[in-house]
């Protein structure tokens, strides 16, 4: 159906390739721990970093974490861990040139010893170069048949897992075992319920392994959200009777070494769905819109003014966005705060409030690491999305070394890029500025 560049199918090889890998992976492992790098940090964004955050949350993996955020205090809050010296970035892009990647590293770099850093990224990309030229640890080469969101059974998952002594052959051979048939009906079956206007995904998976279903999220909002067309993930729903245009999903192994097995069978599930919908599943079309209108809110901004006291943009008033709800819409609350677990709970509690208000599917995405899950969904999928962008003033900002602005800026200049682009697509966009993060509450 779909032809070119963008069927990216390598991910249907990637267990076998990743077995034949895996003892070299960890001898890495075995050396850079010899060396007294005992903690890995993966910087990283989307499909870069949500196969090691659900790794590392399921499997109880304190030593593995993950930077996707462009927010000050998630930068300097790992700037600032006592294993600052003990830890290994794995620098992950499989462009090699994605900009919240790139200040991440170059962040680091002016505390860190070169032997500190990893690359995964594709052959010949900037990210290679730059690593050869600094000299990183270790280049891995992203298989560049396999698409970002698709990379989880790849050096991109297997590499962490490794580092993080996950029992890794394991994970590859359950995966392996996967019936790609079983896991097409899976998405016929959520095909089916879209087409019949049941288009929000509720996923339930247990406890032991609620994190996977961020990397579903992901999977299934980029792959399917283009031309109009889409599937809502709900994660986390904080509502427990959902809509009738909620399509419930509870069939999730709670073993943690399963893992392998659900990520290639959501793989096929969303390759079936995409077709059936009549969607490629391997582009983003409508994700460099905000790229674009990111940079260009920098550039507007000279003299590090920044995109705080720019213009302010047409959007709605929490009010009006509230009455301008129709039947089958959902909210997707954009936060463009530190996702830490209190203002995580906070927004859960606001997301509650709106959704019992609405009587609607809500959804909850942290600035800027939405826009590499959930932005094209947002802004190719159906019209049926009530956008919430909070931001707030910065308590502490950090400077991003050779590029003349701050991480504060970079994410404010995001957050309007966005807002930007949904608002060229005739979205519904709230836009609340708060002076402290923690005044989230009131916006219940």
């Amino acid at each position: 159906m779909f032809r070119g560049r963008m069927d990216l199918l390598g991910w249907k090889d990637a267990p076998r390739a990743s077995l034949a890998q895996w003892d070299d992976l960890v001898r890495f492992a075995d050396a850079a721990r010899r060396d007294g790098l005992t903690h890995t940090v993966v910087c990283g964004m989307g499909g870069s970093s949500l196969a090691p955050q659900v790794l590392a949350a399921s499997f109880g993996q304190a030593r593995l974490s993950v930077l996707d955020s462009t927010d000050p205090a998630a930068v300097l809050a790992v700037a600032r861990t006592p294993d600052f010296d003990r830890t290994l970035f794995v620098i992950t892009s499989k462009s090699g040139s994605t900009v919240e990647t790139l200040s991440f590293y170059r962040y680091l770099a002016t505390r860190a010893k070169p032997g500190q850093f990893a690359a995964i990224t594709d052959p010949g990309s900037p990210l290679e170069t730059l690593a050869r030229e600094r000299r990183f640890r270790a280049v891995f080469p992203h298989p560049p048949d396999v698409g970002g969101r698709y990379a989880a059974l790849t050096v991109v998952g297997m590499l962490p897992a490794a580092l993080s002594r996950i029992d890794g052959r394991v994970l590859l051979e359950r995966a392996l075992a996967v019936d790609p048939a079983a896991a097409r009906a899976l998405g016929a079956r959520v095909a089916a319920a879209a087409l019949a206007s049941r288009d929000k995904l509720v996923l339930r998976p247990p406890p032991a392994v609620a994190r996977f279903a961020d990397w579903v999220e992901q999977l299934v909002a980029e792959s399917t959200g283009k031309g109009g067309r889409g599937v809502i993930p709900v994660v986390d729903d904080p509502v427990a009777a959902p809509g009738p245009d909620g399509e419930i999903v509870t069939d999730f192994s709670a073993e943690p070494l399963d893992l392998g097995a659900a990520f290639v069978a959501w793989e096929y599930a969303t390759w079936e769905l995409c077709l059936r919908l009549g969607v490629n599943a391997f582009d983003q079309p409508d994700v460099e819109e905000a790229k674009a209108l990111a940079r260009a809110e920098l550039a507007e901004a000279p003299g590090g003014v920044g995109a705080q006291h720019a213009a302010p943009l047409p959007t709605l008033t929490p009010e009006v966005l509230r009455r301008s709800a129709r039947p089958g819409d959902y909210l997707a609350i954009l936060a463009y705060l530190a996702p830490t677990p209190e203002l995580t709970a906070k927004l859960q509690a606001l997301r509650a409030a709106w959704g019992r208000a609405l009587g609607c599917a809500t959804t909850l995405g942290f600035g800027p690491r939405y826009l590499h899950s959930t932005g094209q969904l947002h802004k190719g999928g159906p019209n049926s999305g009530l956008f919430l962008v909070i931001t707030t003033d910065e308590a502490e900002d950090a400077e991003i070394p050779e590029t003349g602005f701050t991480f504060g800026r970079l994410k404010r200049a995001q957050a309007r890029g966005d807002i930007r682009a949904l608002l060229a697509r005739g979205r519904r966009v709230a836009h609340v500025h708060l002076e402290r993060a923690e005044d989230v509450a009131q916006l219940a």
